[in-house]
């Protein structure tokens, strides 16, 4: 192709999005990698931001990779194919163990992103798809997430959300939803009951040692997976969160140690 016929606003936008892919998220760092303007980087961000190419951490003020580019890669997360294979194995030991579908949530800005999932083997199953993207403070992998931020990065993300009713019964109460991270904090994992698909009950714990908080989720129909069905898979599914993260710290160590 001629020079002539090339759009530069794309050839700029797509070395954006490389230097991102790299680890790049403030504007200073990302003008600087790519030769241009802060001032140019910065609209370019916010176009891209527009089509959720990119989202701005409302804690850091940076800018990450957002969940639209998952929609146009058969990979489910470009930065992060190292925490989906670590999860792997135990994602599909819980899907055998409690025949429900199995998730694995991360932050991206005010929204929670589902990375990898495992579908229940159930004709009746609730299912997200990788890339699907939900309010944070909706639903059990939302309230841990939150419940791994700081109490005022938690106030800062909070202060930003306009919080809309999904169903009857999403908490829409900035009190109520601290109550809730408070409890998770506590009791060491989160629960949710219709808050986003009505009849669906979901538990969720943490994923540790990550760069970015992760939850690990079960999800099925409530009529199925009851109360008393969450209590007998609690155990196992905080055992297979921390062999998660167990297989995370390998990884790094096998990292440091090539890099030598």
């Amino acid at each position: 192709m001629s020079e002539s016929k090339i759009v530069n606003s794309v050839v700029r936008a797509a070395l954006i999005l490389q230097t991102m892919s790299n680890g790049n998220s403030r504007i200073g760092k990302i003008s600087q990698s790519v030769n241009l303007s802060k001032a140019t980087t910065h609209r370019l961000l916010v176009t891209l931001g527009k089509v959720g190419f990119v989202v701005r951490d409302p804690l850091t003020q940076g800018y990450h990779l957002g969940p639209g580019l998952l929609k146009l890669s058969s990979d489910p997360i470009l930065s992060h194919e190292s925490l989906i294979s670590s999860a792997f194995e135990q994602m599909t030991y819980l899907k055998n163990l409690s025949r429900e579908t199995i998730l694995l949530h991360l932050r991206a800005g005010l929204q929670k992103v589902c990375i990898e999932k495992m579908d229940s083997p159930e004709d009746l199953k609730y299912t997200n798809e990788k890339g699907f993207t939900a309010p944070l403070y909706v639903g059990g992998a939302g309230k841990i997430l939150l419940s791994e931020l700081m109490d005022d990065e938690i106030k800062m993300v909070l202060n930003q959300i306009s919080f809309v009713p999904i169903t009857s019964s999403t908490i829409t109460d900035r009190k109520q939803l601290w109550a809730e991270i408070k409890k998770v904090r506590q009791q060491g994992y989160a629960t949710s009951f219709g808050e986003r698909v009505p009849g669906s009950s979901c538990v969720s714990v943490a994923v540790k040692d990550y760069v970015t908080p992760v939850a690990l989720s079960i999800l099925g129909p409530a009529s199925r997976f009851t109360r008393k069905r969450i209590k007998e898979t609690l155990a196992e599914l905080t055992q297979a969160a921390g062999k998660i993260s167990e297989n995370l710290k390998q990884q790094r160590e096998m990292g440091k140690r090539n890099d030598q």
